[in-house]
This record gives structure tokens, C-alpha cells and sequence, in this order.
């Protein structure tokens, strides 16, 4: 059995804001309800030092993903949402856990400029990277439009 030490236990939105510092076969072990999932609830990473090796999971948690999935899943959020925030990063990989599915976050503008403004609130992102990545995805809008888009994405947060 693995020390303690090992099994990282620590809080979800801790863990997936660097899932890529935990070998992609190691497990994501969380609460058993996804539907309740939040950034400060416990969780922990779960390291198999030999193949066949029986680790228990900590107390109230279960075996919920391989870490490489948590990989890619933080990876594809992050290109679409930079800084996404802990809350952001739980839900979408609650909904690809019970979904099976990772949602379009760019195919409407106020959809990503509210993640964006969150981002930019949460102190990931800065609000000229926030423009810049919106204006990526609709090259199309004319400066001041995509600025009054992200500007009523901020009105929405308050």
C-alpha cells in the first residue's frame, strides 16, 4: 500500500488547475455524486506503484477517471477558456463524466465572453487576452462590437 503522502489528497479545483503534474495512469479519485461536485470538496489522485497493485481509495471518495482523460480534458477546456476559473474546470469535467460529451464553449460569442469575463475575474486571464482570444473565434466582428460583447459579459458578473 502506498504512504499517504501519495495519495494527494486535496481539494478537486486545486487538483485540476495542474493535472498534468500526475502520471496520466494514475486515478482522479472524487466524490461518488457527480451532480455535487465543487471546487473546494475533497479529492485526490491515486498513484499505482506496480501493476495489479490493490490501493484503496481515501475514505468517501471513488475511482472516478484516469488522469490522462483529466489531461486532455483540462487541455481542451484551457484552449478555449485561458485562466478558465476552478468552477468552470469542475463542471466540464463533471459533464464529460456523466455526459460522456465536452461542450462547444466558442460557438456563441456571450457564452465565451461570459467564461472569459469569469477568467478575467478570477484573475487567470487578463481583460486584453480576454478580447484578444474572443475576437479569435469571431474574426468577424468589428473591434467595437467584440469590445461591447466582453463589456456586457462583465455587466453580467456584477
Amino acid at each position: 500500500m502506498l504512504p499517504p503522502e501519495e495519495r494527494r489528497l486535496q481539494t478537486l479545483g486545486r487538483l485540476l488547475n495542474q493535472p498534468e503534474g500526475f502520471p496520466p495512469t494514475a486515478w482522479l479519485c472524487a466524490p461518488p455524486d457527480v451532480s455535487r461536485w465543487h471546487p473546494d470538496m475533497p479529492a485526490a489522485v491515486l498513484l499505482v506503484a506496480a501493476a495489479g497493485q490493490a490501493v484503496p481509495t481515501p475514505p468517501g471518495l471513488v475511482r472516478t477517471l484516469f488522469m490522462d482523460e483529466v489531461q486532455l480534458v483540462m487541455e481542451r477546456l484551457l484552449a478555449q477558456i485561458p485562466g478558465a476559473p476552478a468552477t468552470l474546470r469542475v463542471d466540464i469535467l463533471a459533464r464529460y463524466k456523466t455526459r460522456h460529451e465536452f461542450p462547444a464553449l466558442t460557438s456563441h460569442p456571450d457564452t465565451l465572453a461570459d467564461h472569459l469575463a469569469e477568467a478575467v475575474q478570477a484573475g487567470g486571464l487578463s481583460a486584453p487576452a480576454a478580447l484578444a482570444h474572443l475576437r479569435k473565434y469571431f474574426s468577424h466582428f468589428t473591434p467595437e462590437a467584440a469590445e461591447r460583447i466582453l463589456a456586457q459579459a462583465f455587466r453580467r458578473l456584477k
